[in-house]
């Protein structure tokens, strides 16, 4: 299993912490996430140091139940911690073995002055939010974190910029002659398991390149690349099921194409499932033939140029 990782998205109130983190959460591979907020629902709202107390008794209580489950690659944790002691103060009552990344969300005042008055006027805040939050933001300039400008960016947008920081951390891609124990295990769960297929493996496996993408030294899938006349072709493409879903299926394909393109390679082909062609499309490939089957699963011949 592979150890957790607790990543901290911090920031002052309505700079995004939450939609943020929730685009997030469909960007990384097997993750839980806490809204730190979520500790402290009262009515009336009491800060006080016994509420305090109460807080991060909380919040450690439920990273703590995330980290000893062993059931996630990714615990988010979004919170606004203004204070280097209220991170410090966090992590020193977790347990366990994981890695710590943090990030803290910044924004230029006029953006968040506009986005906490959209709030007010649903009824999400109240008025004096703004004069707090202003009052506050100015303690997240220099945090020890990697500083992420969200004045520009939609939700969706800075959550794939945080993911994509991460994964040029997590994700590796390497490339052998022979085929490897894990290439073999995901192939036969994916298509053979899942899928039905019968004749997985065959000769072309003695001659083409295996690609194995790992996630922070997991194996999470593969492909196999066949040097063709002025370009490359891509098959196998597999992802173990706990991968699937958050975008991992496009950096295998971006690894691969980066290869392809060491060769020389024109164009990088593709006998895709038909039913998969939407996602090919949108890693930018074109339908170029007739649909075709294949132990009675339609596919169709696509191909990317590769400029």
């Amino acid at each position: 299993m592979i150890k957790p990782q607790l990543i901290f998205i911090n920031g002052t109130m309505g700079v995004g912490k939450t939609a943020l983190s929730l685009a997030l959460t469909k960007r990384l591979p097997r993750n839980v996430f806490l809204d730190g907020d979520d500790c402290w629902n009262m009515r009336p709202f009491l800060v006080n140091d016994a509420t305090k107390a109460m807080v991060l008794s909380n919040v450690s209580a439920v990273l703590n139940g995330f980290l000893a489950s062993n059931q996630f690659y990714n615990i988010l944790f979004c919170w606004v911690m203004h204070e280097q002691s209220v991170t410090e103060e966090i992590l020193s009552r977790l347990n366990g073995d994981f890695d710590f990344r943090f990030f803290t969300l910044v924004c230029e005042e006029e953006e968040l002055v506009r986005r906490l008055q959209r709030d007010i006027s649903a009824g999400l805040r109240d008025k004096g939010v703004i004069e707090r939050s202003l009052k506050r933001r100015q303690h997240f300039q220099n945090m020890p974190s990697v500083s992420i400008d969200t004045t520009a960016l939609s939700a969706k947008e800075g959550a794939d910029k945080i993911a994509r920081l991460l994964m040029k951390q997590d994700l590796t891609f390497t490339l052998s002659l022979a085929l490897g124990e894990d290439e073999r295990n995901i192939r036969k769960d994916v298509f053979m398991t899942e899928q039905g297929f019968q004749g997985e493996f065959d000769e072309t496996d003695k001659t083409c390149l295996h690609g194995l993408l790992r996630y922070r030294d997991e194996a999470a899938g593969c492909c196999r690349l066949i040097a063709e006349q002025n370009g490359c072709r891509i098959g196998r493409v597999a992802l173990k099921n706990e991968f699937r879903g958050c975008g991992l299926g496009k950096y295998l394909l971006s690894f691969a194409e980066e290869e392809a393109k060491k060769t020389g390679a024109a164009f990088l082909t593709v006998s895709a499932q038909t039913r998969a062609c939407g996602f090919y499309e949108q890693c930018g490939f074109s339908r170029i033939g007739k649909e075709f089957s294949e132990e009675g699963c339609p596919h169709i011949e696509m191909r990317k140029i590769l400029h």
